[in-house]
């Protein structure tokens, strides 16, 4: 299923209102500009834009920055199942690719909130995005899925943010059964080899890749459309569904609202 479970949640709304789509993406590493396929709630990676620009095309440099509206925001409360189910996928999303295993009872009917941390963000503005798709090799357009252009199923990430950490704390209110520092943690939470656990406060979990990950979390997408050999990028919804004028000017394009995306592959 494309569409994970955690709908509406407070993070993903934030994020949302900033710009961004929320994604559990098939692997670390990605860079912006990427494409992607989307349709009927699929989002298929094509490969980067890169691949697709005509031979010795001078690519812009990509533009770094921090994120500090994201910064330690957090979800909503979760309990029992949704733990597990929220913190397997946001594992995912910072490079810890093992299934986190509970050996022992860790919440003891405890609510936890989630953060991804070390925020950070890279890609282009929409005007270098835009300019590069002038350098687009036609011919390379024939390498896209049959009929996804011209049905505007074509999307380019221009934007990833990356998180560096997770957090994981125990919510006011019911985090008196819960003390992570006298917990062996690592005798009740497995996440395998390739990730770390530390306690961070007596209410706090803190999870990192042992090895350093680009992993990203989230992007700013928008949709291609081609008119005879010119090619435009959509990143704002369109004024004519839904649009007020009093409502502060065209939201930003989302593939969908108050949801995580699960790209292909994962």
């Amino acid at each position: 299923m494309a569409i994970t479970g955690c709908r509406n949640d407070a993070l993903t709304v934030l994020l949302n209102s900033l710009g961004y789509q929320p994604l559990v993406l098939p692997k670390t590493g990605l860079k912006a500009p990427y494409v992607y396929s989307y349709k009927d709630t699929k989002l298929e990676p094509v490969g980067p834009l890169s691949d697709f620009l005509a031979s010795g095309t001078a690519q812009p440099e990509l533009e770094e920055g921090e994120v500090p509206e994201i910064a330690r925001k957090e979800t909503d409360k979760k309990s029992g199942s949704a733990v597990a189910s929220f913190l397997g996928d946001a594992l995912q999303v910072i490079g810890i690719t093992s299934a986190p295993k509970f050996t022992g009872s860790l919440s003891h009917g405890t609510d936890f909130v989630f953060s991804f941390d070390d925020i950070t963000s890279e890609g282009l503005s929409y005007s270098k995005a835009s300019r590069l798709l002038r350098s687009i090799d036609q011919d390379s357009l024939s390498d896209l899925p049959p009929g996804d252009l011209q049905a505007g199923y074509i999307h380019i990430a221009y934007e990833f943010l990356y998180a560096g950490s997770l957090g994981m704390r125990a919510a006011s209110g019911t985090s008196a059964a819960f003390d992570a520092k006298a917990l062996q943690v690592q005798a009740l939470l497995d996440v395998g080899a390739s990730g770390q656990i530390e306690a961070t406060s007596g209410t706090s979990l803190s999870f990192k890749p042992k090895t350093p990950q680009r992993a990203a979390f989230a992007c700013k997408i928008g949709w291609l459309e081609k008119h005879g050999k010119e090619l435009k990028l959509h990143i704002h919804e369109d004024e004519g569904e839904g649009f007020l004028a009093d409502e502060g000017g065209p939201k930003p394009y989302l593939l969908e609202r108050g949801v995580v995306i699960r790209a292909e592959g994962t």
